[in-house]
């Protein structure tokens, strides 16, 4: 367990950016906005964005501590280098492209105060136009993948399946003790995160928030959902910047997660999950392909994705 610095502040937000300057400033704002009553400070950790960024933080919101890496050391790493220079009894994990609503500050603070024995809590995350995304789930070994991939994200945030949609928001509209919360919006309180010795910071980006709260568990807090306190998550802005190293290190976050706590045998699994998976990818491109005579940019680029995920996977220990 590490050293826990004396707390000053009700609530520390950091907030890890990586080229989303706009995003990130309309974040800031908003906490601005809605923190009433509350002492806090925003923490910002700039993931070597080089767009401005870290000039917008000096100049525009000069109250603000920044932290600038040389390199982009991934979503853990850089939340762990907030969390080390907060002073906030509470921690909020932000994501730069979410926006608080009014009172979602007070309404986690105050039902942290409520449950002492919750180390981690999340908000209710909806998109842009009010509907729900999924905030919290429970860990499935082996066929969680299955369920969230394919329920989830395939029938209610591609195809809009209004059943799926009627049931999400039903799930959303109680609070909960849940097994994880997702990343976005992820209230810490500073005891507990001290207590696992911060994020693990072997996953770049994903997975982490399963990860931290199967640890939590472990020794003994909680892990709750609130759904009073409304956050607005834009969602993939930063992913965007660069999809082929985001959609390699899930991957990669992926086979640690399974492998650290599910052992060979998840391990075994989740590889040959993700094999089958990947082939029938490449099946389906070629089919698709069987008519061109020339291959755009494009097509190109998905090769080179699919045969780096490929080795990737193959060569995992």
């Amino acid at each position: 367990m590490s050293s826990i610095f004396p707390s000053s502040l009700d609530l520390s937000v950091v907030i890890v950016n990586y080229k989303s300057v706009d995003f990130l400033r309309s974040c800031i704002r908003s906490i601005k906005e809605t923190a009433e009553g509350i002492s806090y400070e925003i923490i910002v950790v700039d993931n070597d964005s080089q767009d401005g960024s870290d000039k917008e933080i000096r100049f525009g919101f000069p109250d603000i501590k920044l932290i600038v890496n040389r390199n982009n050391l991934g979503f853990s790493s850089a939340n762990n280098q907030g969390i080390k220079i907060s002073k906030g009894r509470y921690i909020l994990l932000l994501n730069n492209d979410a926006t608080v609503t009014p009172g979602a500050l007070n309404c986690l603070i105050d039902s942290m105060e409520r449950h002492p024995g919750v180390g981690l809590m999340g908000g209710k995350l909806t998109n842009t136009d009010g509907t729900v995304q999924q905030s919290f789930g429970n860990l499935i070994p082996y066929i969680s993948e299955f369920i969230q991939t394919k329920l989830f994200w395939n029938f209610y945030e591609i195809n809009k399946n209004r059943i799926v949609g009627l049931l999400m928001e039903k799930l959303h509209c109680q609070p909960r003790y849940v097994d994880w919360v997702k990343g976005a919006c992820m209230m810490l309180r500073r005891e507990a995160i001290f207590d696992v010795d911060f994020l693990d910071d072997k996953f770049f980006m994903y997975f982490e928030e399963a990860d931290l709260s199967i640890r939590l568990k472990k020794i003994g807090w909680k892990v709750y959902f609130e759904p009073g306190a409304e956050i607005v998550h834009h969602g993939g802005i930063s992913v965007s910047k660069n999809r082929f190293r985001v959609f390699l290190e899930r991957r990669r976050s992926q086979l640690y997660f399974y492998k650290k706590h599910y052992g060979d045998l998840g391990l075994w699994w989740i590889k040959n999950y993700l094999l089958l998976k990947l082939n029938k990818n490449k099946w389906v491109s070629q089919f698709k392909r069987r008519k061109k005579l020339t291959l755009s940019t494009e097509d190109k680029e998905q090769d080179r994705l699919l045969a780096e995920t490929f080795k990737l996977v193959r060569e995992f220990k």
